[in-house]
């Protein structure tokens, strides 16, 4: 599901969007299944609505990247999901006229595949690159609303999908919040409001964050090593701290330790010379008698 975006003044063709991908193993690997960097699941829905309980998923496309935003199959998954007019004339204007308007609804009626049948493709398709479960994360704009519409209609895509998600549209607030100026030059989307449209534009804005909002790797490594000195350093004078910790403690107890026998030795002073008194009194008296 796309967020509606004001429109902004650069076209998405003449962004500067290129994002480097990470060199060595990782980016060798990226493209095979089953070994992807960091995968990411992108999937957008369009509905009858907004109502995840009554309204219904008709079209769902789904495009798996690495970490790098690296796009491992151009074509992805996409599949429309068959109602009859039934469910259809009960979409409000916005849907009525923009799923006529695409062509949707009438792709909707055609269809012959079932919301079990498309859910078992999407499901194989996200396997065969992402076997292991809880590794791939969701994204999207506004991708919260489609799993919600997920979690009632695809729960398996969901249970194998990780819990966290990107959510592009998070990120565009963010950054517009971070540094406005950018924001009058930032990604205009086109709005086709086709799943597979949609997510390609989510993509390609996730990149003009990337490289106009966020720092990459390189850019960061100055600041990353000279924090990693300023950890390692407080981490040795946190050791340290507790070392000498530890020597007071000892000391402590050492001295507590002597208090206690020399309290002991007094008190058996006491007694003895306590004794030694009733001794010479007892025998006092016997020579008295």
């Amino acid at each position: 599901m796309s967020a509606t975006e004001p429109s902004s003044s650069i076209d998405a063709s003449k962004a500067n969007n290129n994002v480097t991908p990470e060199k060595g193993a990782n980016s060798i690997a990226s493209q095979v299944p089953g070994k992807l960097y960091k995968p990411i699941v992108w999937i957008d829905c369009e509905m009858t609505g907004l109502d995840h309980i009554n309204d219904k998923i008709i079209e769902i496309c789904c495009i798996i990247t690495d970490g790098h935003l690296n796009i491992v199959d151009e074509n992805g998954y996409e599949s429309v999901i068959h109602y009859d007019n039934s469910v259809m004339d009960k979409m409000g204007e916005w849907c009525t006229n923009q799923h006529g308007k695409s062509g949707l609804t009438q792709k909707v009626l055609d269809s012959t595949k079932t919301r079990d049948q498309v859910e078992d493709e999407l499901l194989n398709y996200i396997k065969k690159w992402i076997p292991e479960e809880r590794k791939g994360v969701l994204a999207g704009n506004s991708v919260h609303m489609d799993r919600l519409f997920m979690i009632r209609e695809f729960p398996r895509v969901i249970d194998h999908l990780f819990y966290r998600i990107i959510d592009v549209s998070s990120i565009m607030e963010v950054a517009r919040r971070h540094n406005p100026q950018l924001s009058k030059v930032s990604y205009k989307k086109k709005g086709a409001h086709t799943a597979k449209a949609d997510i390609l534009e989510s993509i390609e804005q996730l990149k003009f964050y990337q490289n106009h909002y966020f720092k990459n790797e390189t850019e960061t490594k100055e600041f990353v090593d000279m924090r990693t000195a300023e950890i390692q350093k407080e981490q040795l004078l946190e050791q340290q701290k507790e070392i000498e910790d530890a020597k007071v403690s000892t000391a402590a107890a050492e001295i507590t330790t002597d208090k206690s026998e020399g309290n002991k030795r007094n008190t058996d002073s006491v007694i003895e010379l306590g004794q030694q008194s009733e001794s010479l009194h007892a025998k006092k008296k016997t020579r008295n008698e």
